[in-house]
């Protein structure tokens, strides 16, 4: 211990010349046993130098999701975000809870389902979308009011101003009294009077007699005669029964409409098709009409539309 501590630089020369002994033992010991790790191997294969393609679908998909990001949707309320709630009449109430409905008859939930301004008093004569249908008119329908091409049927539109008759040219003035001969006079005095048998033609017109029922009524305790000649107009098929002695309404009748989506003004004769702006590819028809209301058809859906009277 004495030598080592007085030769000290000696001793640590030593240990170092055996530490490198030992290592030059260690690689001589690997290098003898290189030929055979590379036994294995074939060098006479090429490299195959191609990229594989990278799995990008969840990169795609997230870039996706970057260009149209989540929006907020109206819900019935959460943790952070209160249910709406009105104060009317000095108390407070929800109004998707049982409330009363703010703008009868449309209904609470539907106003919040389309976020129309409920505390706007004039909500419901408002036209949120500009496709002139109020709010309340599409609620009526089920359309949507915040999109312009959903709408009302136009014909909704459509106000009956005034019923036009024409009195009918022919008149049933009676029989000869045998109930086989009738008796038939045109409007204009003229025109010379026909007696005519059940199936004849009515002279000058396309009109044929084709029935005849005789009957009477007690009117302020006098019998009167209602009797009914019907005639059939060949070319169409339309009956048209004349009462004894009375004027009808000649087919021809006339309609005249207030179209309020323009405020236009329409006049159609009966039996007549027509369209309604700005649909122009939907065709209806007047199909009966008379002083309180008129009835139009639908002509490609076949439905049968009752159009009221205006205010």
């Amino acid at each position: 211990m004495d030598w080592i501590t007085t030769n000290y630089e000696r001793a640590l020369l030593g240990l170092s010349a055996l530490a490198l002994m030992a290592c030059a033992g260690w690689l001589a010991s690997e290098s003898l046993s290189f030929p055979e790790s590379f036994s294995g191997r074939d060098s006479t294969k090429k490299p195959n130098h191609s990229i594989v393609s990278p799995d990008i679908k969840s990169v795609e998909a997230a870039a996706a999701l970057s260009s149209a990001p989540g929006a907020w949707e109206l819900h019935d309320g959460s943790i952070f975000v209160s249910n709406p709630y009105v104060v009317k009449e000095g108390k407070l109430f929800d109004p998707l809870e049982g409330g009363d409905d703010l703008h009868p008859p449309i209904k609470n939930a539907w106003l919040m389902k389309y976020r129309l301004d409920y505390a706007d008093p004039d909500i419901k004569d408002q036209d949120f979308d500009d496709d002139r249908f109020t709010n309340l008119e599409e609620f009526i329908a089920g359309t949507d009011p915040t999109d312009p091409t959903s709408t009302p049927p136009y014909s909704n539109k459509l106000r009956l101003t005034k019923f036009d008759p024409i009195p009918f040219k022919l008149k049933f003035s009676g029989d000869s009294g045998d109930g086989e001969t009738f008796i038939v006079n045109a409007k204009d005095k003229k025109s010379q009077t026909q007696f005519l048998k059940i199936g004849e033609m009515i002279t000058g017109t396309p009109y044929k007699v084709i029935s005849y029922k005789k009957d009477s009524e007690t009117k302020n305790e006098m019998e009167v005669d209602i009797s009914v000649l019907t005639i059939e107009n060949t070319k169409t098929g339309q009956k048209i029964p004349l009462v004894f002695n009375r004027e009808a309404n000649d087919p021809t009748s006339f309609g005249e409409f207030l179209y309020l989506y323009d405020n236009s003004n329409l006049r159609v004769k009966k039996d007549d098709e027509f369209t309604l702006a700005p649909d122009a590819s939907r065709k209806y028809k007047l199909i009966d009409i008379s002083a309180q209301e008129a009835q139009i058809q639908d002509l490609k859906t076949g439905e049968k539309i009752r159009i009221k009277k205006a205010d």
